[in-house]
């Protein structure tokens, strides 16, 4: 499915993918451990604020501890992640995927439900507070 959603320029590397999937994820409340993969996360690929930032908010809010943040816990937000981002993967595949949707059209559904009634107007009001 990754390689389908890149090779469709959807996302432009699997990084994207599961930035994206792993922020579904966590929105959805599906985080969703699995058999290691030959490849694990390289997490060279993350050098981004923005994708280490998703990856440590993910661990704080599910663990309600800022002390992820600390470089031994490394392990623990990269694992958080993989979960959530297995588990918004498989939110894409049920919800698009198997629906026999176009991925493009599938997925901008799939935003427009998400959204519902917050804007992303209130999502930075709500980070301006923090």
């Amino acid at each position: 499915m990754l390689s389908e959603l890149r090779d469709e320029g959807i996302f432009p590397t699997f990084k994207d993918a599961l930035v994206f999937a792993a922020a579904l994820g966590f929105r959805r409340g599906n985080r969703q451990s699995f058999q290691k993969s030959s490849e694990p996360i390289d997490l060279e690929v993350f050098r981004g604020d923005f994708d280490r930032t998703i990856m440590s908010m993910i661990a704080i809010e599910e663990n309600k501890d800022p002390k992820m943040l600390a470089p031994s816990n490394e392990a623990e937000r990269v694992l958080c992640f993989e979960e959530y981002a297995n588990g918004g993967l498989e939110i894409m595949r049920r919800e698009i995927s198997e629906g026999k949707q176009d991925w493009r059209e599938g997925l901008l559904s799939l935003i427009h439900r998400e959204e519902g009634d917050q804007t992303i107007l209130d999502d930075i009001t709500e980070l301006a507070n923090f």
